[in-house]
């Protein structure tokens, strides 16, 4: 169910529907007001112009966080292979632990 918000960017008030909730949409809307003045601060850009340069950090920032995102993933993955590559190794160690101390016994016993 689409929810009714009010949010302000760059001291405009606009009334969306989101299928987020109220306090996820006002999280985003405070970010891209706070790209809003960054961008247009000390500037004479219009209030179009100010939200192409704020859309456009925005979009850096998020392909910056994009891409530590994928580099955190593939070392985890890597991680996750090498423990999984240990404990087969382990589980085959403890297999061949057991064999050399079954026939070590076997040995002692036909001594």
């Amino acid at each position: 169910m689409a929810n009714r918000v009010s949010i302000r960017i760059h001291n405009q008030t606009y009334r969306i529907l989101a299928e987020e909730d109220e306090g996820y949409i006002q999280k985003c809307a405070a970010i891209l007001d706070k790209e809003m003045k960054a961008a247009m601060e000390g500037t004479l850009l219009s209030v179009s112009e100010g939200a192409v340069l704020a859309g456009l950090n925005v979009a850096d920032k998020f392909q910056k966080e994009r891409a530590v995102s994928d580099n955190l993933r593939a070392q985890l993955k890597e991680a996750l292979d090498e423990n999984a590559r240990l404990a087969r190794e382990l589980t085959e160690l403890k297999r061949l632990t057991k064999k050399a101390a079954k026939e070590a016994k076997e040995s002692k016993e036909n001594n």
